[in-house]
């Protein structure tokens, strides 16, 4: 009988052990040459290290003996400032302004060297120095200034007041407007008899037509802050006919600009009498664009003067341009934190319900600006509302 070849691949057959392959380990090998190459490298590295914070720290400490350095020259020393530096044309102005120059002290030269030099450096040295004085400049010198910046100081009310942007002029570096805006700040706060009531209001004048003349960008803090310097060291908090007159003149020259101005060259408020003069810019915009002019009162007497729903029916804003409503939500928006006025929240409620019906009296297609205006207002009212509650609470 013939023998059957067994087949060692038969499917069928079962194998007797189940055999898995394990993976073998490689066997460590100890490498000291590569250990050493590998701490030579290291030692060199932190070798190289510590010679580079030497030399950064020998940079570091020149660095600040430069900046710290105090100028101590004499008068003769200093190199005069070549004024018309900008675009300045001296036949504009009746003042001789080398001879003016000369008469001025040494600190008075070296604000005006601030003002033009090109080095950033070299500018805050003198700022520094000059912070470190006891020296503060007088309404002539920040004329002196702006002058040779080319500012036309006589046309406050008609034409721009500085004839470059400062941003692109070549001449007037970012870094010369903000040193020489801090460093009046600084005074005006220090010495407040140093200007008079009358040359800190016109300093502030200057500071306004500047602020829309300009693209002033990140320059805008310390424009704010010379504004509101100017405004707080001026007035009394009881004078209200200095107020108004003051707010009255900026009401009149910027009326079309005043949303604008109220919000970015006033808020946040930093003193009682700014809050006065944004008082009555506010209540006066709000008031015209409600057509109540009859009104005399110059301030509001009651919190509930605010709110639109009592002063005016829904079909008045149907009848009007919608571009009033808008400016009167715009107006309204920052007015609400600005006054307590979500203290009330039940009027506040019926404000939003009056103005949000008055928004979309014809649908939403052509309202969804204004809708969208209110719904962002609601939310932030409705976090401000949480917040109270949160601290009731605790």
């Amino acid at each position: 009988m013939p023998r059957i070849k067994k087949n060692v691949n038969d499917e069928n057959k079962c194998p007797n052990e189940l055999v898995v392959k394990k993976k073998m380990k490689p066997v460590f090998k100890f490498d000291m040459k590569k250990i050493l190459k590998e701490r030579k490298a290291e030692g060199e590295f932190w070798k190289k290290n510590a010679e580079l914070d030497k030399e950064m720290k020998v940079v570091d400490e020149l660095f600040q003996k430069e900046v710290t350095y105090t100028i101590n020259q004499s008068d003769d020393d200093l190199t005069l400032p070549k004024f018309g530096y900008v675009i300045f044309d001296p036949s504009k102005f009746n003042v001789n302004f080398e001879e003016n120059f000369a008469k001025t002290r040494s600190y008075s030269q070296q604000l005006l060297l601030m003002s033009i030099e090109e080095n950033e450096l070299e500018a805050n040295i003198i700022f520094n120095n000059l912070m470190k004085s006891n020296w503060s400049p007088l309404f002539e010198d920040v004329q002196l200034i702006l002058s040779n910046w080319g500012a036309e100081l006589n046309s406050l009310t008609n034409s721009k007041l500085f004839k470059c942007q400062i941003n692109d002029c070549e001449n007037i570096k970012r870094h010369n407007f903000e040193l020489v805006m801090n460093f009046i700040s600084h005074n005006i706060k220090k010495n407040n008899k140093t200007f008079s009531e009358d040359e800190l209001l016109t300093l502030a004048q200057y500071i306004a037509k500047l602020f829309f003349d300009q693209h002033c960008g990140q320059m805008i803090n310390v424009i704010k802050k010379l504004f509101s310097a100017c405004i707080e060291t001026a007035l009394q908090e009881d004078d209200d006919a200095s107020i108004i007159t003051f707010a009255q003149g900026l009401y009149s020259q910027y009326n079309t600009k005043l949303l604008k101005m109220v919000v970015d060259l006033f808020l946040p408020l930093e003193g009682n009498i700014m809050k006065k003069v944004y008082t009555y810019l506010t209540f006066k915009l709000y008031k015209s664009l409600l057509e109540k002019t009859n009104n005399l009162n110059s301030f509001p007497t009651n919190i509930k003067e605010w709110f639109v729903q009592d002063l005016v029916d829904r079909d008045f804003f149907s009848r009007r341009p919608k571009r009033l409503l808008y400016r009167l939500i715009q107006l309204l928006e920052h007015v609400v934190i600005v006054f307590d006025l979500y203290r009330d929240e039940k009027k506040l409620s019926e404000m939003y319900d009056f103005l949000n019906a008055a928004v979309k009296p014809n649908g939403l297609s052509n309202s969804l600006k204004l809708v969208n205006i209110l719904d962002q207002w609601r939310l932030r009212l409705f976090r401000l509302h949480v917040n109270r509650k949160n601290v009731l609470l605790q």
